[in-house]
């Protein structure tokens, strides 16, 4: 079975990878050099390719690639980082919770204060209260009219013969509610064998200190009063208010419990309080946390892949020593961020400690670019994506010839690997 062959049965057991960073022609060059750079130096060598060998190689590579993107997510110091991202953070989140719309720094505004005095609330209407089963207005056609904020809604509603409150009540509610008017009317009842309607708007606010709607009957071929006079519904139980609240000491009022500042941070008023709740901005550790959590599952999984190929070789992994070595003298930074290991080398993440390192700045000092940790990890992925045939067996069939000028081949390690014959370098 040629390489080729082998590679592509042995895909379908990993999870599709995905270029989070495309290379460009530099890095694409950089490869190319340092492979031909290795092959300058490296003997010619004869493997015997098993399947724990394809499936570790194969492994090892694509975890390692996993590695590399997650580091350049966190390593990114740029405006775009994950670590330059923000979020709004509330003091008191009963009182007033804040979300950032714009993640643009610049055109936050700065940090302020609110108190919440009254939140805005809905027009609620009650009608009377009838026994369900009793009988009330004669079977006609009924007519009335709902003022929504100065529009008119002209409605027709026919009782028919021998309907009783339950009937009515439940048959003009569902009418008005379909209708879309911006009012949600239902049955309710306060008493045993009881039922009226009530009404509510869906907008709250009060822009003039008047009523959201009103109603009022026009005519009826039936007798007697109206239906609107009849079951109550023009009765306003609780009038509409507007949201008032002191924006960094100042008095302010809006229609809604939500209003947007500056464009940028939306606001949402919960509860009044006697006391200032205030609104700043910090660093996204949702965002943060979510990248260091694929950075260690990505680092867990080639630490797997190694216990596996040991377990079935009977082998000690070299790589697993070096990962070992590697991350040794990073290991109380590491710890302080909330990342440890356990025996095996698998890092565990604890997202309350990594959560005060994030605050205090020292998760991002942790994988900053120029960090030793950084650069180290960095170096060792790249060692093992461009020869991840060096952690296998082999034996040397001939050394390169030192006494002529070096030449190194850019595609040698396909002839091992044929890791290159797809887009993985």
């Amino acid at each position: 079975m040629d390489t080729t062959t082998i590679y592509n049965n042995l895909l379908t057991t990993f999870d599709p990878y995905t270029t989070k960073h495309v290379n460009n022609s530099t890095e694409l060059r950089s490869v190319v050099k340092r492979i031909r750079k290795q092959t300058q130096s490296s003997p010619v060598y004869l493997l015997n390719f098993t399947k724990a060998k394809q499936s570790f190689v194969l492994g090892v590579k694509e975890s390692s690639m996993r590695i590399h993107d997650s580091l350049q997510t966190l390593a990114d110091d740029s405006e775009d980082g994950i670590f330059a991202q923000k979020k709004a953070r509330s003091s008191d989140l009963e009182q007033v919770g804040a979300e950032l719309l714009d993640t643009d720094v610049d055109h936050l505004p700065n940090a302020f204060s609110i108190r919440v005095k009254q939140l805005a609330n809905s027009q609620v209407n009650q009608g009377k209260e009838y026994y369900e089963t009793g009988k009330g207005l004669t079977a006609g056609s009924y007519q009335f009219r709902v003022m929504v904020n100065d529009v008119g809604y002209d409605f027709q509603y026919n009782i028919r013969k021998d309907a009783n409150h339950r009937e009515v009540i439940q048959g003009l509610s569902d009418f008005i509610t379909k209708a879309k008017i911006g009012i949600e009317a239902k049955p309710y009842s306060s008493g045993a064998g009881k039922i009226g309607m009530r009404l509510e708007s869906t907008m709250v606010g009060a822009p003039d200190g008047k009523a959201i709607f009103t109603l009022e009957d026009k005519s009826s071929e039936g007798k007697g009063r109206g239906i609107v006079e009849y079951y109550g519904l023009d009765h306003v139980a609780v009038m509409p208010k507007s949201a008032v609240f002191d924006l960094n000491g100042t008095e302010k009022t809006s229609l809604s419990n939500e209003f947007i500042l500056g464009r940028a941070v939306k606001v949402s008023l919960r509860k009044p309080s006697d006391v200032e709740t205030t609104i700043d901005y910090h660093p996204d550790s949702d965002a943060i946390i979510a990248g260091v959590e694929e950075f260690v599952s990505s680092y867990n999984a080639l630490i797997d892949h190694n216990l596996t190929f040991e377990q079935k070789t009977g082998t000690q992994s070299k790589l697993l020593n070096e990962l070992k070595k590697l991350s040794a003298p990073f290991a109380n930074e590491l710890e302080s961020c909330g990342i440890s290991f356990d025996e095996e080398g698998h890092m565990g993440l604890d997202t309350a400690l990594a959560t005060q390192a994030i605050e205090a700045g020292d998760m991002q000092k942790l994988f900053q670019p120029d960090s030793a940790m950084t650069n180290r990890m960095f170096a060792k992925t790249d060692q093992i994506k461009i020869n991840p045939i060096e952690y296998v067996d082999k034996k040397v069939v001939s050394y390169p010839n030192f006494t002529k000028p070096p030449r190194g081949y850019s595609y040698i390690t396909s002839l091992y690997s044929g890791l290159l014959f797809n887009f993985y370098c």
